[in-house]
C-alpha cells in the first residue's frame, strides 16, 4: 500500500483520499492509471470522471462568475453530472453571495447529489463569517499557500486543508537526496507529516511512491519555505 491508498477522515465521517492531482482540462488518464483518485478538474470538462470510474473522488469548482441563486441553477446540472463528491465555493468580500451560494451547495449536499462541501482560496474573516451562518459546516478548504491563521481556524472546526503544490519542486533535490528518495515523494511525505492534502500538478505525477520516511524540523522549515505566501 501506498501514500495513495490511504484516505483522510473528514468531519462528516465521509473517507477523502490524501493525495490528488489537479488536471483541469487536461487528461487524467495518466494520473489515474498511476493510482492517483483525488482528482481536482475543472467544472467544464466534458469527461464524466466519475460516471466512468467510480472510485475516484472528483472535486470541482463554482465558477467565480457565479454570483447569484439564479446564475448556480445554470451549473447545478453540470455539477450533478459530474457524479462531484466535493464541490468547492471560491468566498469573497460578498457575505449575500457566500451565503446564497452556500445555501444552495448545502440542498446538494443535504439531498445527496454531492458528498461534501468546501471553500477555497478564503480568508480569515470570510471563513468565520460562513461558519456563523451554516447548516452545514465546510469539510474541505483549499488554499494556496501555508497560511497558519487559516490551517488553525480550519483545523479548530475540523475542516481538512488542502493545498495545490506548485513552485519548483526540482529545487528539493538535494535535501531528497538526503533521504534517497525523489522531490515529489520528499513533497508527499512533507505534507504528509502536515496534515495536509497535496494537490500535484499532473507533469509531477509519480507511480507507487514510497514515504516511509521521517523529514527532520530543519528539513521541514526549509522546504516550507517553498510553500509559504511570496
Amino acid at each position: 500500500m501506498t501514500l495513495l491508498d490511504e484516505a483522510v477522515v473528514l468531519n462528516d465521517g465521509s473517507l477523502m483520499p490524501k493525495v490528488g492531482v489537479v488536471v483541469g482540462n487536461k487528461p487524467a488518464d495518466d494520473a489515474i492509471k498511476a493510482g492517483y483518485r483525488l482528482i481536482d478538474c475543472s467544472l467544464d470538462q466534458k469527461t464524466k470522471l466519475k460516471a466512468e470510474n467510480p472510485q475516484l473522488y472528483v472535486e470541482v469548482q463554482v465558477p467565480e462568475d457565479v454570483i447569484t441563486r439564479d446564475d448556480f441553477k445554470k451549473i447545478r446540472q453540470d455539477i450533478i453530472d459530474h457524479h462531484a463528491d466535493l464541490c468547492l465555493l471560491k468566498l469573497s468580500d460578498n457575505k449575500e453571495k457566500n451565503g446564497q451560494i452556500w445555501q444552495e451547495l448545502e440542498q446538494l449536499k443535504i439531498q445527496g447529489w454531492i458528498k461534501n462541501i468546501g471553500v477555497i482560496n478564503i480568508s480569515v474573516d470570510a471563513l468565520n463569517e460562513l461558519l456563523n451562518h451554516t447548516q452545514v459546516r465546510p469539510c474541505v478548504a483549499q488554499i494556496s499557500y501555508e497560511d497558519q491563521g487559516l490551517i488553525n481556524l480550519a483545523r479548530e472546526n475540523r475542516i481538512q486543508v488542502e493545498i495545490p503544490v506548485h513552485g519548483d519542486i526540482n529545487a528539493l533535490a538535494e535535501i531528497a537526496s538526503h533521504y534517497g528518495t525523489s522531490s515529489v515523494e520528499l513533497v508527499m511525505r512533507y505534507f504528509s507529516q502536515k496534515g495536509i492534502v497535496p494537490l500535484f500538478e499532473i507533469e509531477d505525477v509519480v507511480e507507487n511512491p514510497r514515504i516511509n520516511f521521517t523529514i527532520n524540523a530543519e528539513d521541514l522549515a526549509t522546504i516550507g519555505q517553498l510553500f509559504a505566501q511570496k
